[in-house]
């Protein structure tokens, strides 16, 4: 991790968040090519970001890798509550994770998680969630380095 900085972002305003539009897009691109039937919309991108913005620190969380000003890749959770039959509790979900490929398979992934995992507990979470794209090679054995276990398994019709 020469040289790359891991942070939270606390302010909707950073320009830094930017940057991510074509990550987010690439990232979708990937899944996609493994796997994801659903689509990403036209501005889906912005769409996300702009979700994210609106609940920075409250309900979400974004971190970032940064090398200089430079964002090389990003972690985002966000924080619900479970249904009342199911007690109602705080639920964190872990919802996207990227990173450029050269800063791959260097600790950038492992460190942005561990920092979101850590605001999950301040957040007093009762349990964490994920959703991975089975047939992407390394998504299922990373979640489980974290002590993640498979609980569902989701199907999809494409109509």
């Amino acid at each position: 991790m020469n040289d790359v900085s891991i942070i939270a972002v606390k302010d909707a305003a950073d320009p830094r968040l930017e940057q991510l539009i074509p990550m987010f897009e690439d990232l979708h691109a990937v899944m996609h090519a493994h796997g994801m039937m659903q689509e990403l919309a036209d501005d889906g991108a912005r769409l996300w970001l702009n979700g994210v913005k609106a609940g920075i620190e409250r309900f979400n969380r974004m971190v970032l890798a940064v090398q200089g000003d430079v964002v090389v890749g990003f972690t985002c959770g966000s924080i619900k509550l479970a249904p009342e039959y199911l007690g109602g509790a705080r639920v964190g979900h872990w919802t996207q994770l990227y990173v450029t490929a050269p800063h791959r398979r260097g600790g950038v992934s492992r460190a942005m998680s561990e920092l979101l995992h850590d605001w999950f507990r301040e957040k007093q979470v009762t349990s964490i969630e994920t959703q991975v794209v089975r047939e992407h090679p390394s998504s299922v054995p990373f979640a489980e380095s974290f002590g993640y276990q498979v609980e569902w398994i989701n199907l999809r019709k494409v109509l």
